[in-house]
């Protein structure tokens, strides 16, 4: 075997990891989104200032769901730098609901409503790895640990074949802080020389680890990014986010993993939720037709969402943008659907199931 030989499948092996933590961050967002959309903003609390129910719990998960879009873009970049091909619109890598994370390795995934249960799955799902030691060798069982992994295996042929052999892609298709519709902290290019590809890739796995399980991987809440705004806090990651809705309390970001949080009051009803059934699945819809046509309404914005991002990261950035107007297509008709009782008298509503409809 030649040294070439060897180097394409070292960057066969990366690029294969990174394909995976892209669409390990894609999974994530339709349980975030479903629970979040189930959540019903109606009257108000009897407060100084009143406060529209839930409005609280809607906020913290909606940041969590466009820093996992911003994740998806950092990764993209990363594996775009070494060569690699984002694909988001591969039937055979998309998830299904309920799926099991990591290739089975993770915490179980399901579309269901906002409860102090799911709220729990999604904590664990953001849960920092207790030690980073086996993760670095491929042992690994939580997201946090998996990016360990990637971390120690891009080091690994960086040091092995040399910066310039591993990033070898087109800097077009990086895309920037100006191609990106969202929030949620920097997007991180990478380019330049070698070196400073190398440290950009590693700069943007570091952030996407800090944002979800905490500074330090967990040690204190705070994800080092400042929240824009006059008073310039620091933001705390996913898991202290998923916490403080279940504390009712927001955290500090100097607050401790093993301490509860220190901050002001979330205020969350958890009653004011609509009943939809879980992990909802078309079949349940075959003697419902106005449910199943705005079911399929909802999974062709989906599968345009997906072709969009697929080119996005390949050959056109400025698509980009252009899905913005799905994403508030998506959420307006995956209330409408949590709004229909279904027709089995369970007193339980439809909701979305985030079907690819496969290429046009």
């Amino acid at each position: 075997m030649t040294s070439n030989d060897t180097l394409e499948k070292t960057r066969g092996k990366l690029c294969g990891l990174l394909q995976k933590a892209l669409i390990l961050e894609l999974s994530t967002i339709p349980p975030y989104a479903t629970a979040c959309y189930s959540i019903l903003e109606q009257g108000q609390y009897d407060r100084s200032e009143p406060t529209i129910v839930n409005a609280e719990p809607i906020e913290v998960i909606r940041q969590v769901m466009v820093e996992e879009m911003l994740h998806m873009v950092l990764v993209a970049n990363v594996l775009n730098s070494i060569g690699g091909h984002p694909k988001l619109n591969d039937p055979d890598q998309l998830p299904t609901y309920p799926t099991k994370l990591l290739d089975g390795r993770g915490p179980e995934v399901h579309l269901r409503r906002f409860t102090p249960q799911q709220v729990k799955s999604f904590r664990l799902i953001e849960t920092a790895p207790k030690d980073t030691g086996p993760a670095k060798k491929g042992d690994y069982h939580t997201i946090g640990g998996f990016y360990t992994y990637i971390k120690q295996e891009l080091e690994n042929a960086c040091d092995t074949f040399g910066n310039d052999a591993i990033f070898i892609g087109d800097e077009k298709r990086q895309i920037s802080n100006d191609d990106y519709f969202g929030a949620g902290g920097e997007v991180i290019e990478v380019v330049g020389t070698p070196k400073q590809r190398r440290n950009s890739a590693m700069r943007a796995i570091t952030e996407i680890m800090e944002e979800g399980e905490g500074a330090d991987l967990g040690h204190r809440a705070g994800d080092k990014d400042i929240i824009p705004g006059p008073e310039g806090r620091e933001d705390v990651a996913h898991y202290f986010k998923f916490n403080e809705i279940l504390h009712s309390r927001y955290y500090h970001p100097d607050d401790a993993v093993d301490e509860p949080p220190t901050g002001g009051d979330l205020i969350v009803d958890w009653s004011a939720v609509s009943p939809m059934q879980d992990d909802p699945c078309e079949g349940n819809y075959a003697r419902a037709p106005e449910v199943a046509a705005i079911s399929a309404e909802f999974n062709t914005a989906w599968t345009g969402l997906l072709d969009g991002l697929e080119t996005a990261f390949n050959t056109d950035k400025s698509a980009l943008r252009d899905l913005v107007p799905t994403m508030y297509i998506m959420k307006s008709l995956a209330q409408k659907l949590m709004r229909i009782p279904l027709p089995d008298g369970s007193g339980e509503t439809a909701g979305p199931t985030w079907t690819y409809l496969g290429k046009a």
